[in-house]
């Protein structure tokens, strides 16, 4: 019994120990603030500065920090930097003019230690050259907006036309780092309109708001009546997919049913299809899935509206068209113009294949899919759909239905 209740004893005052070990703070806090950043040099750049210095040999330091004031009636902003470094680099300003920065060195504590101040003075602001860059000319159905950013920084394009009271109605606004910027705005008609594009960063600065005054291009969609599978034409050319079977056939991409998952769907052959005339120059290995339409017009073409099932396995993912005023009877590619590359399908939530659709992704699928098509493009008459990739990863296909809108030649 005595052996028992000494193990007893034991356990509690072990278990006492480890807690009393476990509240204990890490750090005494001795109420010492560490001593100053020293010797600072200043290296800016555009829309900021990197700072070199000198720290403290203090054995509790933790890390560095600066604070600093990027706008007028701005909150103050930090930025921390390891105790491994003696650098810290600071960003988001939008002027070329003078700023202070107050840097302090912080103990395990948070001891801080009287503050350094240093002037820097930022390089033009990467801001600065995307809103100086922006070019706008008219395009089918509204306008074309294309733009610079050579510093990749993160920026929005703020898009408004003005009504008939002079007020800025949002009609886009786009989110962009790409060296190079472009985006179509349409659904106008023919008619002069004010835009005003309002450019800003992630760090709030704004680049002055720019207006411009642009005619629309006109708009007209393809006669339906007009569209022409080959098959329809009496023809056969090499690397054609055939369609999976006679009632899934491609001439129900264009009878005007734009619900997937019906027989007026338009499915492929299956992805296990292997061309027999060898695989479509400039497509090697990917077994993509090729189609090609007669618009039965010329056209030059401004957008194409495609609608498929929402995000389904069969929903083409990564794409390429193509245009050409002739057939070649080899099948190839040859004399004919890439007017869309790599075009994608964009599900609004954002999620992977497998995860069930939003009701903004269904809203979006029904709406139909505009893929934009290169201004420079020529007017064409033959369409080729190279499909690259489907939802699932595959190339099987399923296209309800496709329209094309553009200023018909003849």
């Amino acid at each position: 019994m005595n052996n028992k209740l000494s193990i007893l004893l034991l356990c509690v005052a072990t278990f006492f120990s480890c807690e009393e070990d476990t509240i204990r703070p890490l750090v005494i806090d001795d109420g010492v603030s560490p001593s100053s950043i020293q010797n600072i040099i200043v290296d800016n750049f555009a829309g900021g500065a990197k700072l070199t210095y000198s720290l403290p040999q203090e054995e509790d330091l933790l890390y560095v920090e600066a604070e600093f004031i990027r706008q007028d009636n701005a909150e103050i902003s930090r930025v921390r930097a390891s105790l491994f470094n003696n650098t810290l680099e600071v960003h988001g300003f939008g002027e070329e003019k003078d700023y202070e920065i107050n840097l302090y060195a912080v103990d395990q504590s948070e001891n801080k230690s009287a503050p350094v101040t240093t002037i820097i003075r930022p390089l033009r602001a990467p801001i600065q050259f995307v809103g100086e860059s922006l070019e706008v000319f008219p395009d089918f159905g509204g306008m074309y907006v294309s733009w610079e950013n050579p510093y990749e920084t993160n920026v929005s394009l703020e898009i408004s036309v003005l009504d008939e009271f002079g007020q800025p109605n949002v009609v886009d606004i786009v989110y962009s780092e790409a060296l190079e910027g472009g985006v179509a705005i349409r659904g106008f008609d023919p008619v002069e309109k004010t835009f005003t594009i309002v450019v800003k960063d992630r760090y709030g600065n704004i680049y002055p708001t720019q207006r411009f005054v642009v005619t629309p291009l006109f708009e007209e969609a393809a006669d339906k009546t007009y569209y022409r599978t080959l098959a329809a034409l009496g023809l056969t050319i090499p690397h054609e997919t055939p369609a999976f079977n006679a009632r899934w056939g491609l001439e129900n991409i264009y009878n005007g049913d734009t619900r997937p998952n019906v027989r007026q769907a338009f499915l492929s052959a299956a992805s296990s299809w292997i061309d027999p005339d060898g695989e479509l120059p400039g497509y090697e290995g990917l077994n993509a899935q090729y189609f090609t339409l007669d618009i039965g017009t010329e056209i030059k073409l401004s957008r194409i509206l495609m609608h498929t099932a929402a995000f389904d396995k069969d929903t083409p993912k990564v794409f390429d068209i193509w245009g050409a005023n002739q057939l070649n009877a080899d099948g190839s590619l040859d004399g004919w113009v890439k007017i869309a590359d790599k075009r994608e399908t964009i599900k609004p939530s954002g999620t992977p294949y497998g995860v069930d659709p939003t009701q903004e992704d269904i809203e979006a699928a029904e709406r139909g899919f505009d893929v934009l098509i290169d201004a420079n493009a020529p007017p064409v008459r033959y369409i080729r759909f190279v499909n690259r990739q489907s939802w699932d990863g595959n190339t099987l296909i399923k296209i309800a239905e496709m329209e094309f809108f553009g200023e018909i030649i003849n």
